[in-house]
């Protein structure tokens, strides 16, 4: 979620700098800072986004018979529960050519070389029927490209039954069908409720795939399958349908649309990734390529299933957890009156009060204050200008990143990896960023909640800091020109400015609005889109809800 770090004793701008790969330079400008020099325990410094992990490449091997390697698009198509198809006809059309595979059990068919970014592959497969379907457009993102193609139907292996006479009438009715249980998730305490939280009531979702033999009212066999669409809230999940009730109730706890918490979710969260080596071909002979040895030539390929990971962990920074949270913001959001986290906190007696003691110098008085309860059953409590999350955020209660000295503390720190805190968490994050800009005049009222689902995401990309500046078109071409080079580079970001008449400022935006409108889309998360809302674009959401002057 955010990058924030807060300033500790012992801290400088050069060794926090060293903690996130980042100068010290770099995180002065990001936080207007003019002295480098000179910065105060409990300040809370935005740093500045962590680039993207790419793995070490290997030396490149002498190969022989090598042919110029072209963009690469790698396909696999799965069914409704995210499970591959085999044996599937697939005709791709791509640069003039036309070519036929059959999917293997993996679902996938061999790589697809495309002469360059800019190339279309037609995707079409053949029906039961024996018809030709057009399923998809797909094109190249950089030199290898990964693509999973889902079909909403299901292949299920049903056997004949016999049967005599009409079904017998149950005793009781059969229980609901469990709920599968997230891969975080953890059995050692009932979940907490926030305020209007319908978190505690049971789970009665049935998982897509749920195969059910019985009979109808006639006595004739019937095997009913359960699928995700159609239903009530025209809620389409695919691969992530495991954080469903996690997504529903968050969603009616805050007033929002299913879709919204689902787009938002999918653009945050970290995904499961994995990575399988495939053997490099001669693109001209289809021959394995070599090298001095004769061995194969193998590379490796990252694949991405598109499943939110719980339990993601930055090896950069204290974030952890589907939604990325930081120790210190997550800490800080325990604290926070309403939130879903600070519900489970004061269930569990972590958040608490206790009394103190205040002497003067002729008299004393008691208090009762908020309070966290440690392990070894003391009190943390606010102290000076430092409020108890700060406290907690610091030294000597954290030892490490996502490292605490006390048990209650790391019990905290490791609800992150729940992924029904991390999503209600990660929400709750959404409304405090939402309360701040109406709290500012910016006029959110008036948008529906695919468009709230852009600002929301375009919160988390940019910070507190310049949301607002960026929504009332306030931010200092500097500050644009940096921001831009932070994201794409400072070669890409030349280019995009030098196509705006070397704009930054206006090259920024474009690039943000593009960025943020292609990762919120809330039509992937539904059913039936064709009564979907209609969603405009970044940059016309920001000039619909400006402040007035």
């Amino acid at each position: 979620m955010t990058t924030c770090y807060i300033v500790r004793r012992g801290d400088t701008l050069t060794k926090i700098a060293k903690l996130h790969n980042s100068t010290a330079q770099v995180i002065a400008e990001l936080n207007g800072l003019s002295n480098i020099n000179l910065i105060h325990i409990g300040q809370h410094l935005q740093m500045p986004a962590p680039p993207a992990t790419v793995p070490e490449p290997s030396p490149a091997p002498e190969l022989e018979d090598q042919a110029p390697q072209e963009r690469t698009l790698f396909m696999q198509f799965v069914d409704v529960l995210n499970q591959p198809i085999k044996d599937l006809m697939v005709m791709l059309h791509s640069d003039g050519e036309t070519v036929e595979y059959v999917t293997n059990s993996e679902g996938e068919v061999p790589p697809v070389e495309v002469k360059s970014e800019s190339s279309k592959v037609k995707v079409e497969v053949k029906t039961v029927t024996g018809k030709s379907k057009h399923i998809a457009t797909v094109s190249p993102r950089g030199d290898n490209t990964y693509v999973r193609l889902h079909s909403p139907k299901l292949a299920v292996q049903s056997q004949l039954r016999t049967h005599e006479g009409k079904p017998p009438v149950p005793a009781a009715p059969l229980p609901a069908a469990p709920v599968p249980v997230p891969p975080a998730a953890t059995a050692s305490a009932p979940p907490a409720t926030a305020a209007g939280s319908a978190a505690s009531k049971p789970k009665t979702t049935t998982p897509p795939g749920t195969v059910t033999d019985t009979r109808s009212a006639a006595g004739h066999p019937v095997q009913e399958i359960s699928l995700e669409c159609p239903n009530k809230l025209n809620l389409r999940l695919m691969q992530n349908f495991i954080y469903h009730d996690y997504i529903v109730d968050a969603a009616s706890r805050v007033g929002m649309a299913t879709q919204a918490i689902a787009a938002i979710m999918n653009a945050e969260a970290a995904t499961i990734l994995t990575v399988e080596e495939r053997p490099l071909k001669n693109t001209k002979t289809g021959k394995p390529i070599l090298d001095k040895k004769g061995n194969p030539v193998f590379k490796r390929f990252p694949k991405n299933t598109g499943v939110w990971d719980p339990n993601s962990a930055s090896p950069r920074s204290s974030a952890r957890g589907m939604t990325q949270f930081l120790d210190a913001t997550w800490i800080e959001m325990a604290f926070t009156d309403g939130t879903f986290l600070n519900a489970r906190a004061k269930k569990e007696g972590w958040v608490t009060t206790t009394t103190i003691t205040i002497k003067r110098k002729h008299s004393e008085e008691t208090k009762v204050v908020p309070a966290f309860k440690l392990e070894n059953g003391s009190f943390v409590t606010a102290g000076g200008k430092l409020s108890i999350s700060r406290k907690l955020a610091s030294t000597p209660y954290l030892t490490g990143r996502a490292k605490a000295s006390d048990g209650n503390l790391q019990k905290v720190l490791d609800l992150r990896f729940e992924a029904e805190y991390a999503i209600h968490t990660a929400v709750d994050y959404v409304m405090q960023n939402f309360a701040m800009l109406k709290r500012d005049k910016v006029k959110l009222d008036t948008i529906n909640d695919g468009e709230k689902a852009k600002i929301a995401y375009l919160a988390h990309h940019l910070g507190p800091a310049d949301l607002p500046k960026f929504i009332n078109d306030t931010m200092p071409a500097e500050r644009a020109e940096y921001l831009l080079v932070n994201q794409v580079g400072k070669t890409n970001a030349a280019a995009k400015a030098k196509d705006r008449s070397d704009d930054y400022l206006d090259a920024h935006r474009r690039w943000l609005n593009a960025f943020v409108n292609e990762r919120i889309i809330l039509t992937k998360y539904m059913c039936k889109a064709d009564d979907a809302l209609a969603v405009r674009e970044l940059l016309d959401i920001t000039i619909a809800i400006r402040a007035t002057p």
